[in-house]
């Protein structure tokens, strides 16, 4: 099931909603949207997420950030919980603000990513017990549909209680980390180690500092590493800045100091060493082959880069989007434009595009029944096969095995499907042609 992005059904604006549930049998896997903290105060069963199974009792702590993958396997007591919704990205940046660029995180929250589930003692639950009793009587019931007062400084009061509640958490799994390090069975997600060392590695990254953030001893972070690339920490964390670098140096004219910057090298000579080492020419060679020179960073092109990744995220669906009919709309050129992007959103225009695309999909999927190829001609592919191919590089399964596997569930509870419901029926197309637009798809 998908679930909506927003923090309420009744007030898109909030910031967080506090609500109750409970489940009494199996459900469908989820994939959320919205970041949520499920508390269990009664009952028992099972939880997998993303592919690893949890036990579930009273005074269980669960994160869920937004994009993870859901499913309840198992439900041997009815389970009552409270569920907290709440702005990922807002929370994030409050914590960003106060910890400072110092951090070596530019996501602190990501240790709820790492280590979804927390098994609260008696102490502990009876402090999240009263954190979730002032959230209830700060936000009410979002099931009840009351619109409460306006209250003086209300979204600060929620803010803090959201801070002390991840504070909580964090703690938590820090005094744990011996036992769930050894409870662990092959360990973190190898993309999730991967990921990560993409989106940090403009960062003075260290072996210990990525261990730490996976809750891994640092020989189970090198054995881990040297297993999946079959090379070191230090190499790879090299090999991905060369490739960062590879882009700085085709897109833009900036200073080997400033791409050093960037992507995390000490120095000029230190990208120029590294450069030549990996890719077999110097960075100026490879310049002068694949680029040519455009304007400088300056500071009015934090604007440019926002506005034309919101355009990017309005105009989504249009087949004929192209890098240049873009980068014309804004007036520069299309290197230019994906320098932008690339320094704000470590995407070009096409991945970025193609993601935006595939997360649409992925909603249509699960909440219609049309057909994959009309799912994509809606999000923009002109080519059934581009978009099967863009699907699985960005979800890893097929726009099929998707649909099978994941429903919707709405913020408001109700649940839709991918056949049979909320979409265009089927009816101008027989079954046996739906049956061979399936085996098409899959033998592509």
């Amino acid at each position: 099931m998908l679930q909506d992005a927003r923090a309420s059904a009744s007030d898109p604006a909030v910031i967080c909603s506090f609500d109750y549930e409970a489940i009494d049998k199996p459900t469908r896997a989820i994939i959320h949207q919205a970041a949520r903290f499920l508390y269990v105060k009664r009952g028992r069963g099972k939880l997998v997420i993303d592919g690893e199974e949890y036990v579930l009792q009273p005074n269980t702590l669960i994160a869920i950030t937004p994009w993870k993958i859901t499913d309840m396997v198992e439900v041997t007591e009815t389970l009552q919980f409270i569920k907290v919704i709440y702005d990922y990205s807002y929370l994030n940046s409050v914590f960003k603000s106060v910890l400072g660029a110092g951090d070596i995180s530019s996501e602190p929250l990501r240790f709820l990513t790492v280590e979804p589930v927390a098994y609260l003692d008696s102490v502990q639950a009876e402090y999240v017990d009263g954190i979730m009793e002032h959230l209830k009587a700060e936000l009410g019931v979002e099931s009840n549909r009351v619109k409460k007062p306006d209250k003086p400084f209300s979204q600060l009061y929620t803010v803090n209680k959201l801070i002390d509640l991840t504070i909580v958490y964090r703690r938590y799994i820090m005094s744990h980390r011996g036992e769930l390090d050894a409870g662990r069975d092959s360990g973190v997600k190898e993309q999730s180690i991967l990921s990560y060392l993409y989106a940090h590695s403009s960062e003075k990254l260290t072996l210990s500092q990525v261990a730490e953030a996976f809750f891994l001893s640092e020989s189970a972070l090198s054995k881990q590493i040297a297993g999946m690339t079959g090379t070191t920490f230090s190499k790879l964390l090299s090999s991905i800045r060369v490739e960062k670098a590879s882009d700085y140096l085709i897109y833009t004219d900036l200073t080997l100091d400033e791409i050093a910057g960037l992507c995390g090298f000490v120095d000029a000579s230190h990208v120029s060493k590294h450069f030549a080492q990996r890719v077999g020419i110097t960075p100026m060679q490879y310049r002068k082959i694949y680029s040519k020179a455009v304007t400088k960073f300056n500071i009015s092109d934090k604007a440019i880069a926002f506005a034309l990744t919101d355009y990017i995220y309005k105009n989504y669906e249009t087949e004929r989007l192209t890098a240049a009919s873009v980068a014309a709309e804004f007036g520069i050129s299309v290197p230019e434009m994906n320098r932008l992007l690339l320094y704000y959103n470590e995407k070009n225009f096409d991945t970025l595009l193609n993601s935006t695309r595939i997360n649409k999909a992925c909603e249509m999927l699960a909440s219609t029944d049309y057909l994959v190829i009309d799912v994509a001609v809606a999000v923009g592919y002109s080519n059934i096969k581009t978009f099967n191919m863009n699907f699985y590089r960005f979800k890893e399964m097929t726009p099929t095995e998707f649909r099978e596997h994941i429903t919707l569930q709405r913020t408001d509870g109700s649940e839709a499907s991918g056949k049979g419901r909320g979409g265009r029926r089927r009816s101008s197309r027989s079954k046996a042609a739906d049956e061979t637009d399936s085996a098409k798809e899959t033998n592509k």
